[in-house]
């Protein structure tokens, strides 16, 4: 027996000394809820999109539509746009403030008290406008004619286009330096469909919310987050070690540069935004599009486009267009 104990003993004690040192395992960073990680084995098709111009609207009418209240469909996590404040509970940005001078105009001294704002995913709000939870989208959605098939439009209220936000440390300059790096945009968004088409191998990450790409990116899980650029100005204020990425020479899968910071193209998409409606509320919209072209009128609009994107590099505010029978629009 006690022969045994040494042996057993001495067996432990050189399987001890032969052993491979402990090393814990490797703590991976959660990755958001929602997120879809895809590589598609070649370059997306477009879709086939309507023949209209999303940038027309129906004219405007200042004839008030009978509302109790007005609800409206915004983002909670959008900087800039439109978001909770964290200190006060309330929900601040450019499209709110767009959105509560169109309550003024509806319910006077009553307009905070007869607007509620309503936490819609992007990916919801056609849906959410449809079966009737809100009466309006304000969520930095691009007019496009596809979309239009669905719901209805307000005039333009913001020119701007996309482009990709970075570490600050990282070494990409053009958006082809990203070649077969992921590239992180939002779910059910035009910016996932540009990224999944640009012709220079990007690999699409889909997130539920955009701003889930930021955390994304910190992480290292994604080595761009792409956007409008209006969005990416919040997220980066959001974190001080991101950048925006200069551009890109010449516009990658031959598109044209639709604004031009020589010797790049800063923007590799059109991307004008519009207030949704459901098609049947023609006098909301058209009410909508009455004040807004009040606000471009006496400055109201660059006032809030100043608090709140002053370092956007659009042209002031853009022009509203109008057609009676306008083909986005066929009521």
């Amino acid at each position: 027996m006690r022969r045994a104990a040494v042996t057993l003993a001495a067996l432990v004690l050189a399987a001890s000394g032969c052993a491979t040192p402990y090393r814990p395992p490797p703590i991976t960073e959660p990755t958001p809820a929602g997120a879809m990680f895809s590589v598609p084995q070649e370059p997306a098709k477009k879709r086939d999109e309507p023949d209209c111009d999303p940038r027309y609207s129906l004219p405007p009418s200042p004839v008030r539509p009978r509302l109790d209240r007005l609800k409206v469909g915004v983002s909670q996590s959008t900087p800039g746009m439109s978001f909770r404040n964290p200190r006060t509970g309330e929900f601040e940005g450019f499209e709110i403030e767009l959105v509560m001078e169109v309550a003024k105009a509806l319910f006077g001294s009553q307009a905070r008290q007869r607007v509620d704002f309503v936490t819609v995913p992007f990916s919801e709000g056609v849906r959410r406008l449809n079966d009737g939870t809100i009466d309006l989208f304000a969520q930095s959605m691009t007019t496009t004619c596809r979309r239009a098939t669905e719901i209805a439009y307000s005039s333009d209220y913001l020119d701007t286009g996309q482009t990709m936000l970075v570490r600050r440390g990282s070494p990409y300059q053009r958006v082809e330096d990203l070649r077969g790096k992921r590239v992180c945009s939002g779910a059910s968004t035009v910016s996932i469909d540009h990224v999944r088409q640009l012709e220079v191998g990007l690999v699409p990450v889909v997130a539920a919310v955009t701003s889930d790409c930021l955390l994304m990116l910190e992480q290292g899980q994604a080595e761009a987050v792409s956007s409008d650029e209006n969005i990416l100005i919040g997220l980066r204020e959001m974190s001080g070690d991101t950048r925006m990425l200069p551009g890109t020479t010449p516009p990658p899968g031959g598109g044209r540069c639709v604004w031009n910071v020589n010797p790049v193209c800063s923007w590799f998409s059109d991307e004008p935004h519009g207030f949704a409606f459901r098609k049947r509320d023609v006098q909301l919209l058209r009410f909508t599009n009455h004040v807004l072209d009040e606000l471009r009128a006496d400055g109201r609009w660059k006032r809030i486009h100043d608090t709140w994107l002053s370092g956007h590099p659009d042209k002031g505010p853009p022009p509203a267009h109008y057609l009676k029978n306008a083909t986005a629009w066929p009521y």
